[in-house]
């Protein structure tokens, strides 16, 4: 029953981030790359068209049809991966791997469909712009956040009070 309920939750949280992931790309591609528009939201943010070839940063841009069908593969594989191993973690490190696997499908699904990555959340500062993102590396950054702050703060905690249990005298 726990296994059940467990993978229930994944399936809930892969479902409404590969949801909001590709639903926010099929507007920002009806609106901003079909009609080559770009949107200034304030000073420091805008939405603005961007094909995304290669992965994280733009990194590997032109590694043409081979980059795009091993990024693909390469994510469908850490994400059953991740998925896999989310049931067996803490909740924070489990929610996080399920956030990095929703992330890496989104994009993936991405590749699938366009050949490359639609990018679109522009943070800027002046001339000074973060590469350009989407939600589903937004949601793979959230993950690793998560999973870090468990690994590194929570979990320690945790092993510091169990090991004072232990030796108590």
């Amino acid at each position: 029953m726990f296994f059940k309920q467990k993978f229930l939750k994944i399936i809930i949280i892969l479902f409404f981030t590969i949801s909001i992931d590709q639903l926010s790309k099929s507007i920002a591609y009806k609106e901003l790359f079909l009609k080559d528009n770009i949107f200034y939201i304030n000073e420091f943010l805008s939405l603005t068209p961007v094909w995304n070839k290669g992965i994280s940063f733009g990194m590997f841009q032109d590694f043409g049809d081979y980059g795009r069908f091993t990024f693909t593969i390469i994510a469908f594989i850490i994400s059953v991966w991740l998925i896999w191993s989310s049931i067996n973690l803490q909740r924070l490190s489990s929610i996080g791997y399920i956030l990095i696997a929703g992330g890496a499908l989104g994009n993936a699904t991405d590749r699938i469909i366009y050949g490359k990555v639609i990018d679109f959340i522009d943070f800027h500062y002046l001339d000074m712009h973060w590469p350009v993102f989407n939600f589903a590396d937004t949601f793979i950054f959230i993950g690793v956040s998560l999973f870090l702050y468990n690994e590194f703060f929570l979990s320690k905690a945790k092993k510091k009070n169990d090991y004072k249990i232990i030796f108590k005298f």
